[in-house]
């Protein structure tokens, strides 16, 4: 079994456990990055891994903010079109490649 599947079921089975995931805020500002099409979500299974990487952005007074399951698959985060988001990280760490879903795959993982 590969690297990669084993990060799916551990990070799947992660946020349906706690049934949602954390992001990082800024106030009522969202981390997010460009991405082709949109934006990339960072999203992670803990608040402390969360926070770890906030801690090695330049970036101040980003903190873990947890999102119920039913809001983040819901219209309010991965079906906003005013968010845009075309991509999800999945649990990532400062200056590692993550595991990367489009929307609509973590959405479709999720459910099941």
């Amino acid at each position: 079994m590969n690297v990669e599947i084993i990060g799916d079921r551990e990070f799947i089975t992660s946020v349906q456990e706690q049934d949602g995931v954390w992001v990082l805020m800024a106030g009522q500002s969202l981390y997010a990055l460009q991405a082709e099409g949109g934006r990339a979500l960072p999203v992670w299974s803990s608040a402390e891994k969360a926070e770890v990487f906030a801690e090695k952005l330049s970036q101040k007074g980003l903190s873990p903010v947890f999102v119920p399951m039913s809001n983040f698959l819901g219209a309010a985060w991965l079906g906003s079109s005013s968010l845009q988001i075309v991509d999800v990280l999945a649990s990532p760490r400062y200056g590692q490649e993550s595991l990367t879903y489009t929307a609509e795959e973590l959405r479709a993982r999720l459910k099941t």
